[in-house]
């Protein structure tokens, strides 16, 4: 195996990312009731975005302000491999797919947008409603 795919395969298993990923989002920790997702929002107090565990992906989610936040399956529409934050949005390392940060096509071969996500709020949670 060389050296690069080694290192895009130990990232992706390990569930971490690489420093070139220059990425702003951190894995924070959330609570799963039913079809739903709850995030604190005091997690997004001095970041705009976070990402949280759901199967065997993630879900990114982005503060738009104080009771809307936008969430999306981090998962390439191509073939389904784990999405890669980058400082522009995220990365398909499978076959280059890229995706802004509002989860948009930018390149192929993915020709369509990520799987997003209603979300909500109350006074406490941002809530992710799943369609699962």
């Amino acid at each position: 195996m060389k050296r690069r795919s080694f290192l895009k395969t130990a990232c992706l298993a390990s569930n971490c990312l690489l420093p070139a990923c220059k990425s702003t989002m951190v894995h924070v920790e959330s609570k799963r009731v039913g079809k739903q997702i709850f995030i604190e929002k005091t997690l997004f107090n001095h970041r705009s975005n976070v990402t949280v565990a759901y199967n065997k992906y993630a879900i990114g989610v982005v503060k738009i302000d104080n009771d809307h936040f936008a969430a999306s399956l981090l998962a390439c529409t191509h073939n389904g491999c784990a999405l890669t934050p980058t400082e522009l949005g995220f990365i398909c390392p499978c076959h280059g797919a890229r995706f802004d940060a509002l989860w948009q096509v930018k390149k192929g071969p993915a020709e369509q947008n990520l799987t997003r996500f209603i979300t909500s709020t109350n006074s406490q949670s941002v809530i992710i409603h799943l369609t699962d």
